[in-house]
């Protein structure tokens, strides 16, 4: 498979020679698609949700989209190419406790206590029906961050020979971000599909969306390369 992939050029300082496109081969034996965080019930006109949901959580109109209709034509995509996927998804860990460091962070910041909220059955971390993992997925739970964390997904990654990794997800400034970077220094290559992730963004910063921009250009400079999903289900179907 054949896919043309951006990086950014940070050099000269001053004058940075900025993007450029390398055209990337990628056997589909050694590469995976990777799919962060793409939970929550809601993404469906069938969905019910729980009122009592804590705001911080609702679906947001940016991420209908991407979850609705792009993830899931990529991962057709990726399956039919013989690719395999990954999920990665949160679950409370009988770890953690009401002295977790994290766990306090989250009430801080974001309004949530994940003992309370977290603890199953929830629609905070269901899959809806349009994005559930299948039978041919591997599903890997993790507690913090970065899906390497305390996790298998390295062993998973490295019993199936993957070398590469087509990354969707959220929050591109968090989970997929701290994900990529561990991939990163575990030399994977990592291509993140640009139109395929999103960041929450802050009252300053929503109006352009630049949250979203600078994750995106934090991936490219210091991480590894971007894409989109046509231009990954185009050469996904072109190497069949």
């Amino acid at each position: 498979m054949r896919l043309s992939a951006r990086y950014y050029r940070m050099y000269p300082k001053h004058s940075p020679l900025g993007y450029q496109e390398d055209l990337l081969e990628l056997s589909r034996s050694d590469t995976a698609l990777l799919i962060v965080d793409v939970y929550g019930k809601g993404f469906e006109p069938s969905d019910l949700i729980d009122s009592n949901l804590p705001s911080f959580y609702e679906p947001e109109p940016e991420s209908d989209r991407i979850v609705s209709e792009l993830i899931p034509n990529v991962k057709e995509a990726a399956l039919k190419n013989d690719m395999k996927v990954f999920y990665l998804t949160n679950y409370l860990s009988s770890a953690l406790n009401e002295n977790n460091e994290w766990r306090q962070m989250s009430i801080r910041t974001c309004g949530v206590d994940v003992l309370d909220t977290w603890t199953e059955p929830n629609d905070i971390l269901r899959h809806s029906k349009v994005i559930a993992p299948g039978k041919e997925s591997v599903l890997i739970r993790k507690q913090m961050y970065s899906g390497f964390f305390e996790t298998e997904l390295e062993s998973a990654l490295r019993n199936s020979g993957i070398k590469n990794l087509i990354a969707v997800g959220f929050d591109a400034n968090i989970c997929l971000k701290y994900t990529l970077t561990d991939a990163m220094y575990r030399n994977f290559r990592v291509v993140v599909l640009r139109d395929c992730v999103r960041t929450m963004e802050f009252p300053e910063t929503e109006a352009e969306n630049w949250a979203n921009f600078m994750a995106i250009r934090h991936i490219e400079t210091a991480i590894g390369y971007t894409s989109t999903s046509s231009e990954f289900i185009a050469a996904a179907r072109s190497d069949r």
